[in-house]
């Protein structure tokens, strides 16, 4: 099975662990990893001319000494030609790069969170891949404009080693070990029902029902599907053949224009889509297993 990893890698100092859990996976994949940018949708509001400047000899050369010619270099050519501006970008790059030099890694904006960084990458991926694997950061605290409600409950520590907790569960639920992944592979192999695994099933839909039935339509999707649970966090593995019905282009880019920049809080259009990755698969009348 052709298999693509698509890795929204939003915590840049998260690589490591991700590569570590990468490890385990022995069976021949295509990488995929969007870098997120921050921005409002007019402005790159985290924009480093000096790290972009001096990054690119062409850009020294050219004489692009201030934050404004870079800036409007990036704009009119940068983005387009897949340069990095920020160091962390730039150093993870080469990180990836080090890891599996085919690696397909690019700027996104920072739209709809992990969800949004998983579309614009679904329109990237091979279309004759057949088993895709979603990952993405998790430390549960938020963003510095807006911590998450956990955060604000209970205070840093606790909501970190929380976060931390989440996302190895989440991992160990998809890349545990080489023995794990290869069972899951093969379950997709041999069971045609199998459309989707993760490591846990959750079924609390009721706060963001009203915007998943606003989402619905757009998938052409007429109701929510009966008896349905979902993979809490959106790291999983999931069916090719069900996505390309309902990821096209026209429907890719429908969903990102209701989905919002930076960090929100449910209900909103992020957790809808959380829910109806599952739905999709439950829809087509395949399941959603837990492989230990």
């Amino acid at each position: 099975m052709k298999i693509a990893v698509c890795v929204h890698l939003y915590h840049t100092d998260m690589w490591e662990e991700i590569e570590n859990y990468l490890n385990n996976l022995t069976l021949p994949y295509k990488l995929y990893v969007n870098l997120p940018y921050e921005t409002d949708g007019n402005r790159f509001l985290d924009f480093q001319w000096d790290t972009y400047v001096n990054h690119y000899q062409d850009l020294k050369k050219a004489g692009k000494d201030n934050h404004q010619k870079a800036y409007n270099h990036f704009i009119k050519h940068g983005l387009r030609e897949n340069r990095f501006y920020r160091k962390d970008h730039l150093e993870v790059f080469h990180k990836i790069s080090n890891f599996k030099n085919d690696s397909i890694v690019f700027l996104s904006p920072n739209k709809g969170m992990d969800i949004g960084g998983f579309l614009y990458t679904y329109k990237k991926i091979d279309e004759d891949t057949d088993l895709i694997l979603k990952i993405h950061t998790k430390k549960g605290l938020g963003s510095v404009k807006k911590p998450s409600v956990f955060l604000s409950r209970v205070g840093y520590d606790r909501a970190a080693k929380t976060g931390k907790n989440w996302f190895n569960d989440m991992m160990n639920g998809v890349l545990k070990n080489e023995k794990q992944v290869i069972s899951i592979v093969e379950k997709f192999k041999k069971n045609n029902k199998c459309g989707m695994a993760g490591y846990a099933k959750f079924e609390n839909f009721n706060v963001n029902m009203g915007e998943m039935n606003k989402i619905y339509p757009i998938l052409g999707i007429s109701n929510h599907p009966t008896d349905t649970k979902f993979v809490g966090g959106t790291i999983f593995w999931v069916r090719n053949d069900i996505y390309k019905k309902y990821f096209k282009e026209d429907t890719i880019n429908s969903l990102l224009n209701i989905l919002p920049f930076g960090y929100v809080h449910e209900p909103s259009p992020n957790h809808a889509m959380e829910r109806i990755f599952a739905s999709i698969v439950y829809n087509e009348d395949q399941e959603l297993l837990v492989i230990d």
